[in-house]
């Protein structure tokens, strides 16, 4: 009893042990900075100040109507996307100092946030507007954990393949929600996927003949003949003037005698930033609501790091400026903390925003902020003014920026490149056309991870035996042992790679003149658990038989993993011999000495060879002499 009470103590001691240094460790990791955007406004100039505030209202006038069309996928009130954008591109910057990322709601958040509320039953726009300031406020919770502990980190494992893939689709879905309003279906109509909008509008008819689609076209028009010269900003806040002086000039020559009459032309960006205007909801923190909302929060929390990641990132390859992963997910938890507090969605890194804030020039995280200043003072101050901006006019240009996001370049030359490459694209595509944005991300993102494990799946294993004057050679295929068998294992050790491993393994110990079988690990990587029970049990039968195993050349990495699996005990610390830097062929050589000292074996030359070739050189390190063993 006192024995069993002392392993148990031994075992919290160990536990407490390791929780220590876990924690240790993690108190040294470098934490994001709190107030990063103060260096911003030190080193502002008044050149950089005028880029970042053409760039700034360039990104509001396209965050309007998409923040709008966002608002209302998710079912909320269409002041929920307005304020959320607004705040979350004023406040991201302030804590991530950085101008490759521009917050606010995004059409992948939105989608998530209406299966959340369907799993909630929050079935109206009365009943999701309580919930979100609480699911909003811990989905900003989790971002910020999330950041302190140097989670951001996973987006690396998203190939760039996953990304060209979510755009091209996420821009499909963004132009299904906007060919609506160009078209001028009615009020009612709920948009889905391209191809059915694109159906709805050929039976249309000749009701497409309607002033919203002309006055769209000669938005485009304009845009399209503004933007070689002006560039994308100009061009954009030209195209609007344009339209709206039109639609301005349209309708009163409507209010003539004769006319069709006041208020029957256009829909006007006024008409749908009065609807449902009402006060902000605050958080609730009663329990049930934190537990309830728990796993949806997680679930976004997920979503907005992938994204936000992602598309800095992307950003950060355009303009060569470098990018804290950490930072910029320390600056969207911050903004959804705000956000939680005024109404807003939640926010994550709008690639079209973040896209053509970068094409407008933006110099630093200044532009983000103005243009939250700017989407705030257009809500509040500048409503008469901004309301006089005809629909279809946004509608049009959000369509045209978000096809030319797509980058049609790089996905040429990625269903050029390769059938995994293509098949990793089109499963992406495909599935987020079909399919919630954030599992179009996981799925793709899985289906390259799956190509990978399957290209290191399979490790090379060379198999060594000696030569009757005691020189080591490579065994030709289908010979038999000498007694003492050689294998020199190169390339990926990790679960995927078991299956392949493990046939190697049983076809080395299947010789039945076998008596040591050496492995030799230099080049082997990523040995895990799954290695570690497989050597193991070929430890066993080997033993079981009269046979042994010999480990040789295991580096720091590996060695941690068969000591700290407690695999030298099973194999025998007299038959494990670890890399040693210093002398690279000792290893190898002690474990050919112990080999024959089993096999029965007397003294022999072990000649290492390290040229590959007769006719090649040998290198610098070869010294010509042989090991006595």
């Amino acid at each position: 009893m006192t024995r069993n009470k002392q392993v148990v103590l031994s075992g919290l001691i160990s536990f407490f042990s390791a929780l220590g240094a876990f924690g240790r460790q993690l108190a040294a990791l470098p934490r994001p900075k709190l107030f990063p955007f103060g260096g911003v406004v030190r080193s502002m100039d008044g050149p950089t100040f005028k880029a970042d505030l053409i760039a700034g209202l360039n990104v509001a006038l396209l965050a309007f109507p998409m923040s709008m069309a966002f608002a209302m996928k998710a079912g909320l009130p269409i002041w929920c996307g307005l304020v959320g954008c607004g705040v979350a591109a004023a406040v991201a910057p302030l804590f991530s100092g950085s101008a490759n990322l521009s917050a606010g709601p995004t059409n992948a958040t939105a989608a998530l946030l209406l299966g959340s509320f369907a799993t909630l039953g929050a079935i109206s726009p009365e009943m999701r507007a309580p919930a979100l300031a609480s699911l909003v406020l811990m989905t900003g919770g989790f971002l910020l954990l999330a950041s302190w502990l140097r989670l951001s980190g996973f987006a690396d494992f998203v190939p760039r393949t996953v990304i060209c893939a979510y755009i091209a689709a996420a821009a499909l879905r963004v132009i299904a929600l906007q060919l609506p309003t160009v078209v001028h279906m009615s009020d009612g109509y709920i948009a889905g996927s391209l191809p059915s909008v694109l159906w709805d509008t050929a039976r249309m008819g000749k009701a497409l003949l309607n002033p919203d689609l002309a006055l769209a076209i000669v938005t485009g028009i304009a845009y399209f003949l503004l933007r070689p010269k002006y560039g994308v900003g100009k061009a954009i806040l030209g195209a609007v003037a344009i339209a709206t002086f039109g639609a301005i000039l349209a309708q009163n020559v409507a209010l003539t005698p004769g006319g069709r009459g006041p208020g029957d032309l256009f829909k006007y960006l006024g008409e749908v930033m009065e609807r449902d205007f009402k006060a902000f909801p605050t958080p609730d923190f009663s329990a049930r609501t934190l537990s309830t909302l728990f796993s949806p929060a997680l679930a976004l929390a997920v979503l907005v790091v992938i994204e936000g990641t992602a598309n800095a990132r992307a950003s950060a390859l355009k303009t060569g400026r470098p990018s804290d992963l950490h930072q910029e997910i320390f600056g969207l938890g911050m903004a959804n903390v705000a956000c939680a507090f005024t109404g807003g969605m939640i926010a994550s890194g709008s690639i079209s925003r973040s896209a053509l804030n970068v094409a407008s020039g933006a110099r630093t995280a200044m532009a983000s902020l103005l243009c939250g200043a700017f989407i705030l003072g257009g809500l509040f101050l500048a409503r008469p003014a901004v309301a006089l901006v005809p629909l279809s006019t946004l509608a049009i240009l959000v369509i045209l920026i978000e096809i030319e996001l797509v980058n049609f370049a790089a996905i040429k030359v990625i269903l050029k490149s390769g059938a995994q490459d293509r098949t990793v694209f089109l499963a992406t595509f495909a599935t987020a056309l079909l399919a919630p944005l954030d599992i179009a991300i996981f799925l793709g993102t899985t289906v390259a991870v799956a190509f990978y494990l399957k290209q290191t799946s399979s490790p090379e294993v060379v198999e060594y035996d000696f030569s009757d004057t005691g020189e080591i050679r490579e065994r030709p295929k289908g010979q038999g042992t000498t007694g003492i068998s050689i294998l020199h294992v190169e390339g990926s050790l990790h679960f995927g790679a078991t299956q392949a491993f493990h046939e190697h393994l049983r076809r080395a110990s299947a010789d039945p003149n076998l008596k040591v079988l050496v492995l030799k690990f230099r080049e082997a990587l990523y040995l895990d658990a799954n290695g570690v029970l497989l050597l193991r049990d070929l430890a066993d039968m080997l033993k079981s038989d009269g046979r042994h195993l010999i480990l040789c050349e295991a580096k720091a990495d590996t060695m941690k993993i068969i000591v700290n699996a407690g695999l030298d005990k099973s194999v025998g610390t007299e038959n494990v011999f670890p890399f040693d830097e210093a002398s690279p062929n000792l290893a190898l050589a002690k474990a050919v000495r112990r080999a024959r000292e089993l096999a029965g074996g007397g003294q022999a030359v072990l000649r290492i060879v390290t040229a590959p070739h007769p006719d090649l050189p040998k290198p610098a390190s070869a010294s010509g002499e042989d090991w006595q063993i």
